[in-house]
Formats: C-alpha cells, structure tokens, sequence
C-alpha cells in the first residue's frame, strides 16, 4: 500500500543573527518529521503563503494535514482584543493555516492539530481562546502547562472520552501527557466537542462532530511518541485515515 503524504504546516520565525539579520524562516521541528515517518506516512511541508490557488494545490497534493505549534494565535481571528499576557503571534500564519485547514477537511481528508494547531483549529471555526490559562475562572488552570523540560515526560493526566476518535486511536482513556502551553481553549467551535480534559478542567481535545476527521491536542506527542507506544498510536491513527 502506498504511503500517505502528510503536509506539515510550518512554524515561523524571523532569524536574529549577525548573518541573516531580519530572515523570516518557515520550520518545522524533526519531532514532527520523525511522528509522519515513523508511523507509516511521509512528511511534506507546507510554506505559508496568502495565495489561494497555492493553498489548493497543496491540498491536491496531500492525504491528510498536521498543524504544528508555536505562535500565539492573534485574538482578531476570534473576535477579542490582546490582553497584557498574550505572547508573540503571527497573523498571516493565522490566516493561512485556518484557509488551509477548511481547504482540507472540504476535500474529506483528515486534520491533526498539536498545541496551537488545536487552537487555531478553535478559533478558524468559531471558537474563542484563554489568552493565558490565569485568565479562566477561579480554580481552573492551576496545574504546571508549561513544563520547560524533559519533554518526553508525562507532566499531568487528561482523561479522554471513550467513545472519541481519539480514544480509538490511543487505545486508552486515562495517560499522563506532556504541557507546553500558556493559552487554552475557552469557548468550543460549533462542530467539535470537547473529548478529553486534564483535572483542572483546562480541554486537552477537540474532535469535530459532523463525522469529519478533524482532530486536535493540547499536548506535543511529538515529543513523546519515539519513547511511548501510547502517543505513537496516535500518530499511527491518523496516519492510516489518510490512506485512501
């Protein structure tokens, strides 16, 4: 059987060094290579762009969407103001990977949002964001989400719906996940439900539910995938509902 091609959304940067001063770079983690080839699929990175009919040949090109993290997702693209702890953001990145992810799912083929790619997710279709977990209500988003650290290790649980696709893909419902974020989601999208939540109730899942296979997490399996045969089933899911 042929292997997928998995496009790959970039991260972006603009290079701060004496030889390229100024550059602005698209990259892509190895963590994230290594997540597609690993487990059965092959990596194609998508630049970002603004034009339209590039956005629709990658998706010609492709089998199914991975978002990466990284930047603050810009609070225009979901209808709020910037609050003093919002982070750095990129809102043509914004932009295009929003574009890019409706171009895909209208072509029936599936999404795997990580970190930011969950939120961007969220907030292309209607949801809205903590732009910083001290901002959600008294007792909620008390635990550590930014480890700094060891990043194959489990920080906290989430608990994860048993009837999600995540679930199947996982072939668990309790794990201990890895936490590199600082924004969370606060309101979800119309056409996606919440499947999994860590104890302090911060959403560490998203799945649409209009039988499309659009999924997101909070965590960075990516990180952890090489060392646990648990996130590795994650990818390996996605990777196998991208075969057509």
């Amino acid at each position: 059987m042929t292997k997928p091609i998995i496009g790959i959304a970039p991260g972006t940067l603009v290079v701060n060094s004496q030889m390229f001063p100024g550059r602005e770079r698209d990259y892509v983690n190895r963590d994230f290579l290594r997540s597609i080839t690993d487990n059965g699929g092959v990596p194609l990175v998508l630049p970002v762009t603004t034009d339209a009919e590039t956005v629709n040949r990658y998706v010609s090109l492709i089998d199914g969407l991975l978002l990466c993290g990284g930047h603050d997702v810009a609070p225009f693209t979901y209808g709020e103001e910037a609050l003093p702890k919002l982070g750095e953001i990129d809102p043509q990145r914004d932009a295009y990977e929003i574009a890019l992810t409706k171009a895909v799912h209208a072509a029936h083929k599936p999404v795997l949002g990580i970190c930011r790619g969950m939120q961007i997710m969220n907030a292309g279709y209607g949801g809205t964001i903590y732009q910083d977990v001290s901002y959600m209500p008294a007792g909620q988003g008390t635990l550590k989400h930014m480890q700094g650290q060891t990043a194959a290790y489990g920080m906290h649980h989430v608990t994860v719906a048993p009837d999600s696709v995540l679930a199947g893909y996982l072939g668990a419902t309790t794990l201990a996940v890895n936490s590199f974020h600082h924004q969370t989601l606060h309101k979800i999208a119309p056409g996606f439900k919440t499947v999994a939540t860590a104890p302090d109730q911060v959403i560490e899942a998203i799945e649409a539910t209009d039988g499309g296979l659009q999924l997101g997490v909070q965590w960075h399996p990516e990180m952890m995938q090489q060392v646990n045969t648990v996130e590795a089933r994650l990818f390996a899911g996605f990777v196998k509902a991208s075969q057509h």
